[in-house]
C-alpha cells in the first residue's frame, strides 16, 4: 500500500447559494483548516483475477477497512467500508472522497453508517465524491443515509468520469428527523463525463432552502421526509430497460418513484420520495438488483454493517 501524500486536496466550494454560508466566520478552528478538512483518496488495480487496494491516503474524519472480497457472484470485486469515527459533520467542514478505478477493476463503496450533519449556528458543510474509471472499470457507491438535523447547511456534489466502457452505478437517500425542525440549507449536485469522447453525459442540481420556500407542496417533498436517488452509467441502457425498471418501481409501496433514461441511451436514473426510511430502502434495492441482473447477472446483496 503506497500513501501518495504530495497529491493537493481539493476542498469543495459548493453551490454559488451558498458563498454567503461559506464564507462566515466561525469562532472555533477556520472552516476547511486541519481537522477540518478530511480526505480519502483511494485507488483500486486488478491483480491475479481480484481488484486490490493499490495506493491511499486518509485524514480525519475519514477511516477504512481494507478491502473484502464478500460478494459470492462477484467475488473479484473489491468491498470497500469508509468510516467517520468523528460522528458526523459540523460547520466548517470540508470533505473530499477520491475513487480511481484502473481498468477491469471492480469496487462497492459504502459507508458503516449514516452520515450525521449537525445543527449550525455559522458556516456550512461541504463534501466533494469522485470517481474516475478506466476502460472496463464498474464502480458501485451506496452509502448509508445522510440525515439532516435542524438548522443543518449542507452541499454536497459527486462527479464521474469514466471510459466509454466503464459502468458506474450509486444510491443514496437523505432525510429529516421526525417531530423536528427542518435544516435551514441542502444542495445536491451530480455530473457525469465520458472520458473518451469528453462528452458531459449527466448534469443534475437539486437546492432546498426551506426557509425561503416550504418543502411542502407537489413537486418539491410533498409532506415526505425521505428523498433519494439511483443512477447507472455506461456504455449502453436501453429503453426496454428504462420501461421495466418503469414497471418495477410503479409496484414498490410506501414510495412515489419516477424512472428516467439519460440521454443518447447511456444511462437511467432514480428518484424516491417516502415517509419511512426502510420503503424508500426497500424502492432504491429493487432498483439496484434490477439492474444488477440485467448487465451483471448478479443479484444485488445485503452487505453485512
Amino acid at each position: 500500500m503506497i500513501l501518495f501524500a504530495h497529491m493537493d486536496a481539493h476542498i469543495p466550494h459548493g453551490p454559488p447559494e451558498f458563498a454567503a454560508y461559506r464564507d462566515e466566520p466561525l469562532s472555533q478552528r477556520p472552516a476547511g483548516s486541519s481537522g477540518k478538512r478530511g480526505r480519502c483518496e483511494l485507488v483500486f488495480h486488478v491483480r491475479q483475477g481480484k481488484t486490490h487496494l493499490q495506493q491511499s491516503f486518509v485524514s480525519h474524519p475519514f477511516h477504512f477497512t481494507h478491502p473484502w472480497h464478500l460478494d459470492p457472484v462477484l467475488p473479484d470485486m473489491a468491498v470497500i467500508y469508509v468510516q467517520t469515527p468523528g460522528g458526523g459533520l459540523i460547520q466548517g467542514d470540508r470533505a473530499t472522497l477520491r475513487f480511481t478505478l484502473d481498468p477491469s477493476a471492480r469496487v462497492h463503496i459504502t459507508t458503516q453508517a449514516a452520515e450525521k450533519i449537525h445543527a449550525m449556528t455559522a458556516n456550512c458543510a461541504l463534501q466533494h465524491v469522485s470517481f474516475t474509471l478506466a476502460a472496463d472499470a464498474y464502480a458501485e457507491y451506496c452509502p448509508e443515509p445522510v440525515i439532516l438535523f435542524p438548522q443543518s447547511r449542507f452541499a454536497q456534489t459527486l462527479h464521474v468520469e469514466l471510459d466509454a466502457r466503464a459502468w458506474f452505478f450509486g444510491k443514496e437517500l437523505f432525510l429529516m428527523p421526525e417531530q423536528m425542525a427542518r435544516f435551514e440549507a441542502f444542495a445536491n449536485g451530480l455530473t457525469a463525463r465520458d472520458t473518451t469522447t469528453g462528452k458531459l453525459l449527466l448534469r443534475e442540481r437539486s437546492l432546498a432552502l426551506p426557509v425561503q420556500q416550504g418543502l411542502d407542496g407537489p413537486g418539491i417533498l410533498a409532506g415526505q421526509r425521505v428523498w433519494g436517488q439511483a443512477v447507472l452509467i455506461g456504455p449502453q441502457v436501453s429503453p426496454a430497460m428504462v420501461r421495466d425498471l418503469v414497471g418495477l418501481m410503479a409496484t414498490q409501496p410506501g414510495v412515489m418513484c419516477g424512472v428516467t433514461g439519460l440521454p443518447r441511451e447511456r444511462g437511467i436514473a432514480v428518484k424516491v420520495l417516502a415517509a419511512r426510511v426502510p420503503a424508500a430502502r426497500q424502492a432504491l434495492h429493487a432498483a439496484w438488483n434490477f439492474l444488477r441482473l440485467q448487465w451483471l447477472q448478479a443479484p444485488a446483496p445485503q452487505f453485512p454493517k
